[in-house]
């Protein structure tokens, strides 16, 4: 009969509109994949530029690790907005790091978070 026909029609309408979807997807995440792949080259590019800029101060100004350390730790807090006092010890490495964060800036460690925070 004639709604025969039409039926055979819509499953071959939401199989064409599937294999759509997967081709979309598909090349949706080889372009979040490319992104990221940018992203990692330009991390590791900063990454290699700052251990270099800290190794020309660590020789020519004669600052330390702890030195690095405690700028890194003020500059934190002071973008966190949080106050001194509201810092956790890493348990990884023992640094302190602002409570904000969920990992440690020295070490990549997860940061315990209180049960009651968002």
């Amino acid at each position: 009969m004639f709604y025969s026909s039409l039926s055979g029609l819509g499953l071959a309408t939401t199989k064409g509109q599937a294999a759509y979807d997967v081709d979309e997807a598909r090349a949706d995440a080889s372009e979040a994949k490319s992104e990221a792949d940018l992203l990692k080259h330009d991390v590791d590019r900063l990454m290699m530029i700052s251990e270099a800029l800290w190794a020309f101060l660590k020789k020519e100004r004669g600052y330390s690790d702890d030195d690095l350390a405690k700028a890194v730790g003020a500059i934190d807090l002071r973008h966190s907005g949080a106050d001194k006092d509201a810092q956790e010890k890493c348990p990884t490495c023992g640094r302190m790091v602002s409570a904000h964060r969920r990992l440690c800036l020295y070490c990549g460690s997860p940061v315990p978070q209180s049960l009651f925070e968002p």
